[in-house]
């Protein structure tokens, strides 16, 4: 309790600082075992090649004619599709938006499947007069009387925006006219450009992708064996106490964006196991039914939960979480070996 009651005190101080006047220091709360998982964490948002290929040939249709064309991707389903979060999709589709070549323009996200019902004015009649109801009846499926339709579909086909098809929607609600729900909330996009070279394009960027995700894991060390070095390496000559590492630590920093390289001072992930490609073997015996790519084995053995392999369904494995002290890439390399052996796995 005394031990607890002393954090809430740093705790405190920390969250005064700057505000009141008085003196306040920066409290680190040391813990090797967080340092493993937080550097596990870092893996979470990663994606393959393969991923980002599938990707991709879904946000452009094989159709050449598609430029101009508004398109749209559930989120829900697609997450889980791609083993990709929800987050990360949203930076690929920036990216492509925003790239050196823009290939899409992105929309406001929004529901994209819509389940109508007509009210006061039959179907047809009211489709005779409001041309956004024929193409409605034209492009829904029916099934007793309630008509279900993808919304970007029904816009293309119109020629207006997604959002403008929904005001439209809106202004027969109010007239008494239909009733309607809205689900499958989407990212929406208009196709500018589409790429004379996906696989290139995709390769471009899983490239970029796989360059943050290690930028992610440099700085997680770095700041690492800048807490390492002050709690347990610093020689208190150089202005620094037992509980006081202020200037060793400022030295560090300085030396981090100068482009100084000090991530050696030591090595705490190891980087082979004897028993890392037995487990991995298992593993994979155990779970015939499911396909897996060597980044999703590595994940499970680093306890990292992913759209496609959740926490409630793969936590109960004996194996998650295991090798976290293991180097991400190490287990993926070893869970890659172990695939190709496994018959009837693709290597992804």
């Amino acid at each position: 309790m005394d031990i607890l009651i002393v954090k809430a005190q740093k705790i405190e101080e920390i969250g005064r600082a700057g505000r009141d006047g008085r003196l306040s220091y920066c409290h680190l709360f040391y813990d090797d075992e967080m340092y493993f998982k937080l550097r596990s964490l870092m893996y979470s948002e990663g994606v393959d090649e393969y991923a980002v290929n599938k990707f991709m040939s879904e946000v452009f249709p094989a159709d050449k004619s598609s430029c101009g064309k508004i398109c749209s991707l559930i989120k829900e389903s697609a997450s889980r599709r791609f083993d990709m979060k929800e987050e990360v999709i949203l930076t690929v589709l920036t990216r492509l938006e925003l790239g050196d070549v823009q290939y899409l323009h992105l929309l406001p996200q929004t529901n994209v499947t819509c389940v109508l019902n007509f009210y006061k004015t039959p179907a047809m009649s009211l489709a005779q007069k409001v041309s956004a109801i024929a193409v409605i009846l034209k492009r829904s499926e029916n099934r007793h009387g309630q008509h279900t339709f993808d919304l970007p579909t029904v816009a293309n086909d119109m020629g207006v925006t997604p959002v403008e098809l929904t005001n439209q929607l809106y202004d027969l609600k109010l007239k008494g006219e239909i009733t309607y729900e809205m689900k499958d909330m989407a990212y929406c996009y208009r196709i500018l450009e589409v790429p004379t070279d996906l696989l290139s394009l995709s390769a471009d960027i899983t490239k970029w992708l796989s360059e943050v995700e290690s930028y992610k894991v440099r700085k997680m060390d770095a700041m690492f064996n800048a807490a390492y070095f002050a709690v347990n390496l610093c020689d208190k000559m150089n202005g620094c106490s037992s509980a006081d590492h202020t200037l060793c630590l400022q030295r560090i920093i300085l030396d981090y964006f100068a482009g100084i390289d000090n991530i050696d001072f030591c090595k705490k992930i190891d980087q082979s196991s004897p028993f890392l490609r037995a487990d991995i073997k298992v593993f994979l015996q155990s779970s015939s039914h499911a396909r897996f790519t060597p980044r999703a084995v590595a994940r499970v053995m680093h306890g990292i939960a992913s759209p496609a392999y959740p926490y409630t369904i793969w936590g109960k494995t004996h194996f998650w979480g295991r090798y976290t002290k293991i180097d991400f890439k190490v287990v993926m390399e070893a869970a890659k070996e172990e695939l190709k052996k496994f018959v009837g796995k693709d290597i992804l």
